[in-house]
C-alpha cells in the first residue's frame, strides 16, 4: 500500500511522521479516519528552528495543510513523544479540510482530546533548560531557574521591574540576558534590529510575540496580514498585524 501524504524535506522525522500519520488514519487504533483527513492534501516537514512548540499545522486556505514538527523536540524526547504531537496536528488538518469547522483549540478540537489521548492545547515532552532561552528567569529566594523567553517581551520587562514573580514562592526574579544580568529595562532594545516606537505596523507571531514591522503600508504588511509569511524563528504561519493604535488589521481591509 502506498504511503499517503507529501514530504516537504528529506529529514528523517518528516518521513517517520508521514508513516505514523498513515497508521493513525488507516488503522483501527484511533477514531480519526480517512473520512476526516485526506492525507494526500497534507505535507510533512521538520523545523530546525522551532523552539516554543512541538509542532504546527498551517493551511493555504484551500484545504491543503503543512504539518511542521520540531527537530528539537524529536532529539530531546524521541519519536514516541512526537506521536501525540502528530495526532494533535492531524486534528488541525481535519479542521482546515472540513467546511463549517472552526480552526484552533475551541470546541471542535476539544472533541478529539479524549478519543486521541491528547494532553490538550499544550503538552510538555521534556524539561526546558536555561540555555533554551535568550532571557532567563531565576527566583531570588532559592527556587533556581523557573523559565524564560526566547525574545524580548512584556514578560521580560515585567520581571525586570518586579511585576512578575516566582510561581512557587512569590519572590522577585533575576533576569539574565545575552550579556548578563539585566538590572533595568533599556531605553530601547539594543539586541533588536528595529525600534518598536518607530513602527506604524507591527507583526506579532502567536509564539514569539513581536517579530518586526514596517513604518508605512507596503506589500510586506499586506502579505503578513493575509497569512502569507512564516515566522523565521518558530515556523508558525499564525502572524497578525496591528497598527499604531493597536488595532488588528483584517486581510479584507487591505
Amino acid at each position: 500500500m502506498s504511503v499517503a501524504g507529501h514530504l516537504g524535506d528529506a529529514h528523517d522525522l518528516s518521513e517517520r511522521a508521514r508513516q505514523y500519520a498513515n497508521e493513525v488514519i488507516f488503522r483501527d487504533e484511533w477514531p480519526l479516519t480517512a473520512e476526516h483527513v485526506n492525507l494526500n492534501r497534507v505535507t510533512f516537514e521538520t523545523s530546525t528552528r522551532m523552539e516554543r512548540k512541538h509542532g504546527v499545522c498551517s493551511s493555504d486556505g484551500a484545504g491543503n495543510s503543512t504539518i511542521r514538527l520540531s527537530e528539537k523536540t524529536f532529539e530531546r524526547a524521541g519519536f514516541e513523544a512526537m506521536e501525540e504531537t502528530i495526532r494533535h496536528e492531524l486534528v488541525h488538518a481535519y479542521q482546515h479540510q472540513t467546511s463549517g469547522v472552526d480552526p484552533g483549540h475551541g470546541d471542535s478540537f476539544k472533541e478529539w482530546v479524549g478519543p486521541l489521548n491528547l494532553s490538550g492545547r499544550c503538552s510538555t515532552h521534556y524539561d526546558t533548560q536555561p540555555e533554551d532561552y535568550k532571557y532567563r528567569f531565576y527566583c531570588l529566594q532559592g527556587c533556581g531557574f523557573i523559565g524564560g523567553r526566547h525574545r524580548w517581551s512584556k514578560g521580560v520587562q515585567r520581571a525586570i521591574c518586579g511585576n512578575l514573580v516566582c510561581g512557587e514562592c512569590d519572590s522577585d526574579l533575576r533576569v539574565e540576558g545575552p550579556n548578563g544580568v539585566l538590572d533595568e529595562v533599556p531605553e530601547w532594545r539594543k539586541d533588536s534590529s528595529f525600534d518598536e516606537d518607530d513602527l506604524q505596523y507591527r507583526f506579532y507571531c502567536e509564539n514569539c510575540g513581536l517579530i518586526g514591522g514596517r513604518r508605512q503600508m507596503c506589500k510586506t504588511v499586506r502579505r503578513v496580514a493575509r497569512g502569507e509569511t512564516v515566522c523565521q524563528d518558530c515556523g508558525s504561519w499564525n502572524i497578525t498585524v496591528r497598527d499604531e493604535d493597536d488595532t488588528l488589521l483584517a486581510p479584507a481591509e487591505l
